[in-house]
């Protein structure tokens, strides 16, 4: 490998950390002040379930809160292995009470918490934990950076009366065995029959699906798939220089993320995807990008309002031209490789 490959990889890893992609000291979480949990690195080294298991039924298994939904009582932890970002499991998480579940309400995407319960039997592949207590260690996500936020689809009143709808996979695993999809901006658990069907998908493709709603489990609301039809196979757009229109969007600071990064949001089909707006061949100029879409976010602050998990302003449209890149399936979020800061254009304040 050269000296100039070397220097571009190492550059890379800089901004994969920066992203969030790949957070080095994520996997080992502090629990200092609490009286109930401690975090035993051994347990969590392999993601071994029986061991994860113990951890939730002694000391407490110790996460980060992936997804919230209060009002659709859709919970799912995150568990990192120590010292490997790209390790994790998910689990979904239902109050074995009433008192619980407002508990699971308060906690919010990152937060780090410390849980007792049992793992429940269920046809699913991902696992579900039924939780008797809940600890909240640590929420990143202060106040000063949150706008509430009121969801536009109320689920499942807004499926009952129709057999299809067009939306987004949001999650994929298990080699198609999990498939989760967005409807509008409300996360649905689809459940798969055969996972040839799925198995293919990447996150962010707009697909058609066909469906019945199953009874159980009331909350949240599961999905028996019927049919699925890919209308927009995100991965083809890779490599291709694009010209891309959309709504600016903030992610902020987070532990996932080590500093505010933008994008913006692209309707396609209907459908809104969010496109983040990256550099990765000079850390220069990918600053200098950050700092003027930062100054075109900040010149109209007052417009500024939460989505479900990113802040988002209406009232700024810009336009973006580069290549897009996609890598893995479950990549967060497609990315466009910008050049300079000229590669963007303030189109209009609506």
């Amino acid at each position: 490998m050269t000296v100039k490959a070397v220097r571009i990889f190492l550059f890379i890893l800089f901004c994969a950390v920066c992203l969030g992609v790949w957070n080095l000291s994520g996997g080992k979480p502090s629990v200092a002040g609490s009286d109930n949990c401690s975090y035993n690195e051994s347990a969590y080294t392999g993601l071994n379930l029986n061991s994860l298991e113990k951890e939730l039924t002694t000391t407490g298994l110790i996460g980060r809160i992936h997804g919230a939904y209060p009002d659709g009582r859709l919970f799912v932890l995150s568990v990192r292995e120590p010292d490997n970002f790209f390790s994790h499991v998910e689990f979904s998480l239902i109050g074995a009470d009433g008192d619980t579940t407002k508990e699971l309400s308060k906690s919010q995407r990152h937060d780090l918490v410390c849980i007792q319960g049992k793992f429940i039997r269920n046809p699913s592949p991902q696992k579900h934990i039924k939780v008797k207590s809940l600890e909240i260690l640590e929420s990143p996500m202060t106040k000063e950076n949150l706008i509430p936020y009121r969801r536009e689809v109320t689920l499942p009143d807004d499926l009952r009366n129709k057999n299809s709808f067009t939306g987004k996979v949001h999650a994929v695993a298990g080699d198609g065995k999990i498939l989760v999809v967005e409807y509008q901006d409300g996360v649905i658990p689809i459940y798969i029959k055969s996972p040839d069907v799925s198995k293919d998908l990447y996150r962010g493709d707009i697909v058609e699906i066909g469906y019945r709603i199953q009874r159980k489990p009331g909350h949240p609301t599961h999905l028996q798939l019927e049919s699925l039809q890919v209308l927009d196979s995100l991965v083809k757009w890779h490599g291709e220089e694009k010209e891309l229109t959309g709504t600016l969007v903030k992610f902020s600071k987070s532990p996932q993320v080590q500093f505010d990064v933008y994008a913006m949001e692209v309707e396609t089909q209907g459908v809104k995807r969010y496109f983040t707006l990256v550099n990765f061949e000079d850390e220069e100029v990918f600053k200098a990008i950050r700092n003027k879409l930062a100054r075109i976010w900040d010149s109209h602050a007052e417009t500024a309002r939460s989505g479900r998990n990113v802040l988002i302003n209406p009232a700024v449209r810009i336009r973006a031209r580069g290549k897009i890149n996609i890598v893995a399936k479950d990549q967060a979020n497609p990315q466009i490789l910008l050049t300079s800061p000229e590669d963007i254009d303030s189109v209009a304040k609506v």
